[in-house]
């Protein structure tokens, strides 16, 4: 007897085909997707592979836009609240829940020892830049749910507790004599014009962006960066779009988003100079590429280590009140210390947003790339 019947042998070629999908989906164009969190496995990752390793999978795996769009759309058939990954609050408001996000703005996760770990890389930063003779100052983007916790579901406002990790980050700094910038009150009285937050995506908008950009140059005593919002922030206008909103598979809200545009020159269109041998060689499909950048103006040189919550939202402040900046990703604490050095900023700032707060490793002191060349003198 034939160990693949004839007429079984069709199928055969159509489990491979299924099979091999993922692969070709790497590679295939797909529709749009979240932003990649993580972007390689974690270090050892064969000894806790579930931990470790599924973070990893969970942003790479091929038809990923597809795959979530088609997930969110089955569950709102279904009739449910949306993605596990997204809480729907009052007013429509949407909140991340990955990270734990929900339980960390309300009090109910404290990591004690994770806010000691990061405080130990504020400390090392900090000593970095008084070696070089510069600034350090640290601030935390907070979570949706810190910022508009008032329209967190009644179950969720009912858990709030205190102390929260943000609460002990800002003691601990303090307690260590480390600059720390707590932006929550200025973002928190921000709201009295307007809103601050995005409904449909987990980040801020331009408005709260811009007011910690203010309060974080305020604190550094460098009130002659600080940017006038009504010099670099339009009307408001209606907004469909946002990242929390294509997870739960969505391309319609209940209700519109508001968008505060950037007016010229702050809305990142300027001719900026890039420095060469300065940061760690990134791969192309990185969406946190790290970068520095001459601008041709007077003012001080800045380096912000942080994710998407000043990525694209600061880089045109920066353009417009440095002669130089510098951006990459802290990747939980794994960034490239030596950058800082070669880079030599006048100011360094450290900005992982609240619900990446844990760090994942230690900064790692990496060669300049292969291919550097002396960096462009400004002119």
């Amino acid at each position: 007897m034939p160990l693949l019947m004839a007429f079984r042998r069709y199928w055969a070629f159509v489990f491979f085909a299924v099979l091999t999908l993922p692969t070709f989906g790497l590679v295939l164009p797909d529709l749009p997707a979240p932003a990649r969190t993580v972007i390689e496995p974690e270090a050892h990752w064969w000894e806790r592979a579930a931990e470790r390793l599924d973070p990893w999978i969970n942003n790479v795996f091929g038809f990923r836009g597809a795959v979530l769009v088609a997930h969110g759309t089955y569950e709102k058939w279904l009739g449910t609240t949306g993605s596990r990954r997204v809480l729907v609050g009052e007013k429509g408001q949407l909140f991340i829940k990955d990270q734990q996000a929900l339980e960390q703005s309300v009090g109910q996760l404290v990591r004690p020892a994770m806010v000691r770990e990061l405080a130990d890389v504020a400390t090392m930063l900090d000593a970095e830049m008084r070696r070089l003779g510069g600034t350090f100052v640290m601030f935390v983007p907070p979570n949706g749910a810190t910022v508009n916790y008032e329209l967190l579901p009644e179950y969720a406002r009912n858990r709030r507790t205190s102390p929260t990790e943000y609460d002990l980050l800002r003691d601990e700094m303090k307690a260590r004599g480390l600059a720390f910038v707590d932006v929550r009150p200025v973002i928190q009285a921000g709201k009295a014009g307007g809103p601050v937050q995005f409904l449909l995506d987990s980040h801020w908008n331009h408005r709260g962006s811009l007011l910690a950009y203010n309060a974080v140059m305020a604190a550094v005593g460098r009130l002659d960066l600080a940017v006038d919002p009504a010099d670099a922030i339009g009307p408001p206008r209606p907004n469909m779009r946002g990242d929390l909103l294509r997870i739960m598979g969505s391309t319609k809200p209940d209700f519109p988003d508001v968008v505060y545009p950037l007016k010229a020159p702050y809305d990142g269109r300027q001719n900026l100079t890039p420095i060469e041998g300065v940061m760690p060689a990134a791969d192309p499909k990185d969406p946190f590429p790290p970068h520095a950048q001459e601008t041709g103006r007077p003012g001080p040189r800045v380096m912000l280590i942080g994710d998407s919550y000043t990525q694209h939202f600061w880089s045109g402040y920066l353009a417009q009140r440095t002669s130089a900046f510098a951006w990459m990703h802290h990747r939980n604490c794994r960034f490239d210390l030596n950058a800082v050095d070669r880079f030599k900023p006048d100011i360094l700032i450290f900005a992982p947003s609240e619900r990446f707060m844990p760090c994942r490793g230690a900064p790692e002191r990496n060669p300049p790339p292969a291919a550097a060349t002396p960096p462009r003198v400004s002119p």
